[in-house]
């Protein structure tokens, strides 16, 4: 759910691909009433909704016990809650995103029925969802594969509580580097932690060493210069999102409960040249951000 440019369609399209369920699209359930008056750039009312609405609540209905990914906008409370009569297992999933970012993508869209200009109409109309509401509300400045892999790690903890303990001998953490490489410049590789030790329950990776903890909050557009670690460290995400940038352009971004191992430290003998040497680190989205260090 979430206002038009969010990436709904995107994201649910590829969340319903990786649990291997049926995807609807909710914009081709509007009637062309509905489309026609988007088209031309009028707002749509609670009334001009309302067969839309039994139309997407009749598709959640029927997919309920085998289930489906929706793409919908569902900006009010009261259409939240007739799909959920229709579907009480109804689990949402909040898009949200800077009224800029939003509309850039909206103007760099193609070929969709609803134009860059309803968009206020629709932030004015979007009621976001309550606590109650139990949803998951993630920034659209995440990559549409960590949105996915964290819808599916959030709902993954809820599943798990109902289900017995597996002896699954495949679970598995990665340890993200970020290191120097041969060429002096910064890059990422991906490593398993083996989880040699506990139990099947709770596995556990042998104990490493650890120098002390430090915590940080970054303030709402925080960037850094290209620099280079001075200490090796893992970082935990505890809040926010946070973006690493290369020297080659490229970044990744890392969301709450996401971490790495930070080893981009400069090659002995070699004088920092910011062309050539070290990452950028910035804060992404709304909220700031808070991270945890654990010095190696």
């Amino acid at each position: 759910m979430g206002v038009s440019g969010c990436g709904k369609s995107t994201v649910a399209r590829a969340l319903a691909l990786r649990l291997q369920l049926p995807f609807v699209e909710g914009d081709e359930l509007h009637p062309p009433r509905n489309v026609a008056l988007m088209a031309s750039g009028t707002p749509l009312t609670d009334e001009d909704r309302q067969e839309w609405l039994q139309a997407v609540a009749t598709r959640l209905a029927l997919a309920d016990s085998t289930g489906a990914v929706v793409a919908c906008s569902a900006l009010k409370r009261s259409y939240r809650q007739r799909l959920r009569h229709s579907a009480p297992g109804l689990r949402l999933v909040h898009l949200t995103g800077s009224e800029s970012v939003l509309a850039q993508r909206l103007h760099a869209r193609a070929g969709h029925y609803m134009p860059a200009s309803l968009l206020q109409s629709q932030l004015d109309t979007l009621e976001p969802p309550s606590a109650d509401e139990h949803a998951i509300v993630l920034n659209i400045e995440m990559p549409p594969d960590m949105l996915v892999a964290s819808i599916c790690r959030q709902w993954d903890i809820c599943l798990d509580e109902a289900q017995p303990v597996s002896e699954n001998t495949d679970m598995q953490i990665t340890k993200v580097i970020l290191e120097t490489g041969p060429d002096g410049r910064a890059r990422f590789r991906d490593e398993d932690v083996p989880l040699t030790e506990g139990k099947p329950a709770a596995r556990l990776s042998a104990l490493m060493p650890c120098g002390g903890l430090q915590l940080r909050m970054s303030p709402v557009g925080f960037r850094s210069e290209f620099h280079c670690t001075e200490t090796p460290q893992w970082l935990f995400v505890l809040g926010g999102q946070m973006e690493i940038g290369l020297q080659d352009g490229s970044s990744r971004v890392f969301g709450p409960g996401q971490h790495f191992y930070s080893a981009d430290t400069l090659p002995a003998g070699a004088i920092f040249d910011a062309q050539l040497h070290g990452h950028w680190s910035r804060q992404l989205g709304t909220e700031p951000l808070t991270t945890a260090f654990v010095r190696a």
